[in-house]
């Protein structure tokens, strides 16, 4: 092993004898009890319903549980299928680390494992905490060089996996530099105007190569053992640079700086679309003629480029903040309807867009710029002007749900129901979410993850509510 990995497998190996305190376990918890909301509502997702179609072809025994359909899956195919349902909304939790990404996206990798090693709650809950750690210590230290948000997602969702297998040292090693050079992904998911079902697949393909990979270790199968430093090594593309472990030193974990979503949207849009419900107070969308907004221009090439003011898809309109913010005006916020071909493509929508206009500012880039451990601020400066000439201005820095104005336990129960009314009944979803909440206490985490093979009839809205 090089140098960086042999710091890498000797924190994740040290953090696995260590028990997580108390404000961690709980933090990771409620993000357990996030990530299985938003995968319950990505089950209905075309996405998620292609990748279970074909994880559910692969049998294993024992097997891990594909969320909605059965158990007994290969692996690596579950952690597929139930990453892309993870991710496929655009709502699970994300951190702001230069190379960083969605953290949960590693959950069902970690989810996996778990269930075939019928290991504890308690062991996943610290196997997933430093997997956090480590995505986010390796994505402080450096960026992504171009590469996509899975870049590191497979190495540290590997060593977790190692951890929940009991692999030694050396193995893990061999995990880690498996999952790191075998797969190298491109920024072109979700760059570049018009984007595809991979803009929610991409890391998937990471934590599935992660699962795998560590499985290939605990067999015996090697890789090359200098996969940082080595000749032609991550560092021949990214230059030299130290993994930050812990991140922050005696200071909030990974897991607590990791932020969630309220609703299923861009991070980058979520404090903008905060203001939705005041501005609507203050003046009807029919009456604001014109939105002028100034951010950092990383935000403006990301949200405001010409592809996001026509956006043709569900991947690009949860990404086109011109979209989003229009909708937010019109219907009182963003929910999943939002995202249905129907109101998308609505020819309504298209002159409220129009009177958007976004403008990038360097005060506004040095802001973005500064990394607060593996968060960040999202400036932006809004000025909405009226028919009448009334001018209102808002600055915005922080969305709700970020590591500076947190969701609190309320708020992740009210998201839970919100994700997965009209996929599950009340009565059923009750019982998901006590699962969830009390997954410290469980024996084998293995037999609550399988209860999420079934999730009962589905219920409408209107149904529970007579």
């Amino acid at each position: 092993m090089d140098k960086t990995t042999e710091r890498l497998v000797d924190f994740a190996l040290d953090s696995a004898r260590t028990e997580l305190p108390a404000a961690v376990r709980e933090s990771a918890t409620a993000h357990l009890v996030d990530a299985v909301a938003v995968a319950i509502a990505g089950t209905a997702a075309e996405p998620a319903r292609l990748a279970a179609d074909l994880a559910v072809r692969s049998a294993a025994s024992p097997g891990a549980t594909v969320i909605g359909r059965r158990r007994g899956v290969a692996p690596e195919a579950a952690a597929f299928a139930n990453a892309v349902m993870v991710r496929t909304y655009d709502w699970n939790d994300g951190m702001q680390a230069k190379a960083g990404g969605h953290p949960s996206d590693m959950i069902p990798g970690l989810f996996a494992t778990a269930e075939v090693t019928r290991s504890s709650g308690a062991d996943l809950l610290t196997a997933i905490t430093l997997a956090y750690e480590i995505l986010g210590g390796l994505g402080a230290a450096t960026d992504r060089a171009n590469f996509d948000q899975g870049l590191f997602m497979g190495a540290a969702t590997a060593l977790g996996c190692g951890v929940l297998l009991g692999l030694d040292r050396e193995r893990m090693g061999e995990a880690a530099s498996l999952a790191l050079t075998t797969a190298l992904p491109l920024g072109v998911h979700r760059w570049g105007g018009a984007l595809a079902m991979t803009k929610g697949g991409s890391t998937a393909f990471a934590v599935k190569n992660g699962v795998f990979c560590a499985q290939l270790a605990q067999a015996g199968f090697t890789s090359a053992p200098e996969p940082f430093e080595g000749y032609y090594g991550l560092f021949h593309v990214t230059g030299e640079f130290e993994p930050r472990l812990p991140v922050s030193p005696g200071g909030p974990s990974v897991m607590e700086m990791a932020h969630q979503k309220p609703y299923p949207a861009e991070s980058q849009c979520l404090g903008l679309l905060d203001l939705a419900p005041r501005i609507r107070e203050w003046a009807p969308v029919e009456e604001i003629e014109s939105i002028e907004l100034t951010m950092a221009d990383h935000a403006l090439r990301h949200v405001c480029d010409p592809a996001k003011y026509d956006p043709r898809t569900r991947e690009t309109a949860d990404h086109s903040l011109p979209y989003m913010l229009a909708v937010a005006l019109v219907d009182g916020g963003i929910t999943l309807d939002s995202y249905r071909p129907e109101r998308v493509l609505d020819p309504a929508l298209r002159p409220i867009m129009r009177r958007i206009r976004a403008t990038s500012s360097p005060e506004f880039d040095a802001i973005r710029a500064r990394l607060d451990g593996v968060t960040r601020a999202h400036p932006i400066r809004a000025v909405f002007r009226t028919t009448d000439g009334r001018e209102r201005v808002e600055d915005v820095r922080y969305h709700r749900g970020h590591f500076r104005d947190p969701m609190t336990r309320d708020d992740v129960d009210d998201k839970f129901d919100r994700a997965t009314r009209g996929v599950v009944g009340a009565a059923r979803r009750a019982e998901l979410r006590a699962d969830w909440w009390g997954i410290a206490e469980a024996a084998d985490a293995g037999e609550v993850i399988g209860r999420l093979a079934d999730l009962g009839p589905s219920t409408s809205e209107d149904e529970e509510n007579r």
